[in-house]
């Protein structure tokens, strides 16, 4: 007899039990993982693993390079307020001039990081001073601070302002 599914019906079973059966008889055959597919999602793994790393030591990278540059930053403003300090009065007799490229010359800094001193990298404030116009006077006041970061990248940072005297 043939029941309403096309599964073949014994008469003395009911037909609830055989299908219990044949739903076993399928689980069976898909209880475990094959070599094939536990080494493909363990190279998934690995690789994801890998990706994370990597981004960990880009990001490390990344900052570091960032408080260098900040660094460098404050050293160079801190060499251009220096520079705007200096005394320039063409209102006086005799008239003052300290603002001159021989009052400032290039200046080698350390880039500390920590506290204790083991991270420093040494820099080197590039002043240069232009005379933009004579009437009215205005002068260009530049700093380059050049560092070398691990060793392989030259990095500049600038930072430049105008000034006329008397200021």
């Amino acid at each position: 007899m043939v029941g309403s599914r096309g599964v073949r019906v014994r008469k003395d079973r009911p037909v609830r039990v055989q299908w219990q059966k044949l739903a076993r008889r399928g689980r069976r055959t898909q209880q475990a993982m094959t070599l094939a597919e536990v080494l493909v999602a363990f190279v998934i793994s690995a690789l994801a693993v890998a990706g994370l790393v990597k981004g960990y030591f880009l990001a490390n990278t990344s900052a570091q390079k960032f408080a260098f540059s900040l660094a460098a930053n404050n050293q160079a403003s801190e060499y251009m307020e220096r520079m705007r300090s200096a005394e320039w009065d063409t209102s006086s007799f005799p008239t003052v001039d300290q603002l001159t490229t021989t009052n400032f010359t290039n200046q080698v800094v350390s880039l500390e990081l920590s506290a204790n001193g083991t991270n420093i990298t040494y820099a080197t404030n590039i002043p240069t001073i232009t005379t933009i116009s004579s009437n009215p006077p205005l002068r260009l006041i530049r700093v380059d601070c050049v560092w070398v970061y691990q060793g392989r990248e030259l990095i500049t940072n600038t930072i430049e302002t105008c000034r006329a005297p008397n200021q």
